[in-house]
């Protein structure tokens, strides 16, 4: 029988920061299991105290783990084809993944820490100008992705935060919302459609 190299991933019962590394597991067919802690009885078994918590079993019985939210996106993302190979094009797919994370900082610190009108207004402030400047990169894209004709980490982080605007309660948060976004929208829907892309969903919190 052959061996195969298999995941446990470390995260609460809801999407936040677990859902790209869920996404990108699903997506390269990578034998997984999700682990839900008891916290915060389970903090001091985490390399620095807190989730998510990534462990790669190799067929051999190694094993590697590796904690922070994207270093595990960034790690998952190069082993199984998410990353463009070549150098330039890598470090050009990196900046727009960490514009992304950016967007979604900031919706997460308004959502859930701040909840204030200045906190608001900051988020929809910086989505705009986000779409102001990432929408022409996907019209004049040849192949509707960020990066040349395949998938990519981008991509599939833009499809997510995508999915929270536009499917959020509060449509006031909607920074998509009464935007000229056809290339945008066309990515996410592309991105939705993949099968493997609905068994990283779990949800999130109640605002």
């Amino acid at each position: 029988m052959t061996q195969t190299t298999t995941y446990k991933f470390e995260y609460f019962s809801f999407d936040v920061l677990g859902w790209l590394a869920r996404a990108l597991l699903s997506l390269a067919d990578a034998e997984y299991t999700n682990v839900f802690p008891d916290w915060p009885a389970d903090k001091a078994k985490t390399p620095f105290g807190h989730l998510p918590v990534l462990t790669e079993t190799s067929p051999d019985g190694s094993k590697f783990v590796v904690a922070e939210s994207s270093a595990i996106e960034l790690y998952l993302a190069e082993k199984y084809g998410f990353l463009p190979e070549n150098r330039k094009h890598k470090a050009i797919a990196m900046q727009y993944y960490f514009q992304i994370r950016d967007i979604y900082d900031s919706f997460f610190m308004h959502s859930y820490v701040f909840k204030s009108e200045q906190s608001r207004e900051r988020y929809l402030g910086r989505i705009n100008d986000f779409i102001e400047r990432h929408e022409p990169i996907l019209a004049q894209s040849e192949y509707g992705f960020y990066c040349g004709d395949s998938l990519t980490l981008p991509d599939i982080y833009l499809y997510y935060l995508y999915k929270i605007n536009t499917e959020h309660g509060d449509q006031s948060l909607n920074g998509f919302a009464n935007k000229d976004t056809p290339a945008i929208s066309k990515l996410a829907a592309n991105v939705g459609i993949i099968p493997n892309i609905k068994k990283a969903h779990f949800g999130n919190p109640k605002l």
